[in-house]
C-alpha cells in the first residue's frame, strides 16, 4: 500500500501538473470517488491499475477531477469524480422587467433546499437524486417556468467554489 500525504497539483487547473500528464500518460493511473467521498481526508482506495492507495490528507482538504495525489518517476495518480444526475436550470426568455424577480425566486427555491450549485453562462447547475425531482423542481418554480428550460442531465459536478454551501 502506497500512502498519499497532500494533493500536489490538478492536471486541469495547473500548466505544469498538466504538462506532466501528457508526459506520463502510460503511466497515470485513476482513483474513482463520488463527490461525497470528495470531501474526506481519510480513505483507502484502488487504482483503476491496481494500486493500493491510502489518501492521509490534512484536514479541510477537498479534492477536486484531476487532482494529482502521487507522482513519482515511474507513476502518476488522479483523482476522478464519478458523474452523478443533476439539474439543468437555463434561464431563456428574461426581459428586462424580469431580470430581478427571476434569478431571485429561482435563488430562493433551490436555496431552501440547501443544494450545492455551479453556474455556467446562464445554466444552473445541481445535484439530484433521481430524475423524478425535476418534475417537482417544474411544479415549485410554477409561473416561472415560462423563463426556464428545466431538464436532468449527468456530469462531474463541482460546486461553484466561492459559495459554501451545505446539503441536507
Amino acid at each position: 500500500m502506497i500512502t498519499a500525504e497532500s494533493i500536489l497539483g490538478n492536471i486541469y487547473r495547473d500548466k505544469g501538473m498538466k504538462d506532466k500528464y501528457k508526459k506520463m500518460s502510460s503511466k497515470c493511473e485513476a482513483i474513482r470517488i463520488n463527490r461525497l467521498e470528495s470531501q474526506r481526508v481519510r480513505m483507502r482506495k484502488t487504482s483503476d491499475k491496481g494500486t493500493d492507495i491510502a489518501l492521509t490528507l490534512p484536514n479541510g482538504s477537498h479534492m477536486r477531477h484531476g487532482d494529482v495525489v502521487l507522482l513519482t518517476d515511474d507513476k502518476m495518480v488522479i483523482v476522478e469524480l464519478e458523474p452523478e444526475k443533476v439539474a439543468v436550470v437555463e434561464i431563456t426568455h428574461l426581459h428586462d422587467e424580469d431580470a430581478i424577480e427571476v434569478p431571485v425566486r429561482i435563488g430562493h427555491t433551490i436555496g431552501n433546499l440547501h443544494r450545492p450549485i455551479k453556474l455556467q453562462d446562464d445554466r444552473i447547475i445541481f445535484p439530484i437524486q433521481t430524475d423524478s425531482e425535476i418534475d417537482m423542481f417544474k411544479k415549485m418554480f410554477g409561473e416561472l417556468m415560462h423563463h426556464l428550460e428545466v431538464r436532468a442531465d449527468k456530469m462531474v459536478f463541482e460546486p461553484q467554489e466561492e459559495m459554501d454551501v451545505h446539503e441536507h
